[in-house]
C-alpha cells in the first residue's frame, strides 16, 4: 500500500473496501506494531462484515495504546473526527514541517555531544567543598538520627536482636507512647530487655 492510499483511508474511512482489506492486511503482517494500521484493518473487517472481525480485534486490541479511542472509533457514526487520532504522530499542536525541524535539530546536538568526546561528569570544585564542610554533617546528623513516625515494633525487635538494648528499649517506649492499647506487652519487652542489659 502507497503511503498516499493510506493516508487518504486513514482521512476518509467511509472508503474501505475489499481491496483496502488484503492491502492493509499485509501491511499488518509486515509492520506489527503499526497502530494506525491496525485500527483501520479492524474498522475494514467490521465494515465488510468479516468473520475475522471478532479475532483480530481481540488480538489486536491490547497491542493498541487507547483501546478507549479504538472503541470510539469502531463505533462512530462520524468517521472523520478519528481521522486526526490515527495520523497524530507529531508533537500536539506542531506541524510536520515543524516537527521535522525540531528532529533535525535534536540528531544535531546529539551528534555535537558526541563528536566533543565527552568524559566522565564530575561535580564542581566548588559543590564539593560545600558538602564537605558544616552542611556535610548536619546531612550525616540527620541520617542518624530516627524519626519517630518510622519506628516499628519490627526496627525495635531488630535492635533487641542485634543486641542493641538502648535502641531497642528507646524503641519499645516509643510504641508504647504511639499505641497505648498494647501498653502492657510492650511494658513486659521493656522489662525484659533491662534485665539482659544488667546481666
Amino acid at each position: 500500500m502507497e503511503k498516499k492510499e493510506f493516508y487518504k483511508l486513514a482521512e476518509n474511512p467511509y472508503l474501505l473496501n475489499q481491496s483496502s482489506l488484503e492491502e492493509l492486511q499485509q501491511l499488518t503482517e509486515k509492520y506489527p506494531f503499526f497502530h494506525a494500521a491496525w485500527m483501520l484493518y479492524i474498522k475494514n473487517l467490521k465494515n465488510a462484515g468479516d468473520p475475522r472481525y471478532e479475532t483480530v480485534l481481540k488480538k489486536a486490541a491490547p497491542m493498541l495504546p487507547d483501546r478507549k479511542q479504538l472503541y470510539n472509533f469502531l463505533h462512530s457514526k462520524n468517521e472523520e473526527l478519528y481521522s486526526n487520532y490515527i495520523l497524530d504522530y507529531n508533537e500536539p499542536g506542531l506541524t510536520e514541517s515543524q516537527g521535522q525541524t525540531l528532529s533535525v535539530q535534536g540528531k544535531n546536538l546529539i551528534d555535537k555531544f558526541l563528536s566533543s568526546q565527552p568524559g566522565p561528569i564530575k561535580p564542581d570544585k566548588p559543590l564539593l567543598e560545600k558538602y564537605t564542610g558544616e552542611l556535610h554533617e548536619q546531612v550525616v546528623a540527620r541520617s542518624l538520627s530516627e524519626d519517630d513516625d518510622l519506628i516499628t515494633e519490627t526496627l525495635a525487635m531488630i535492635y533487641f536482636n542485634q543486641k542493641k538494648y538502648d535502641k531497642a528499649l528507646e524503641a519499645f517506649r516509643k510504641l508504647s507512647l504511639k499505641y497505648p492499647e498494647k501498653s502492657i506487652y510492650f511494658a513486659s519487652r521493656i522489662e525484659e530487655i533491662e534485665k539482659l542489659k544488667n546481666t
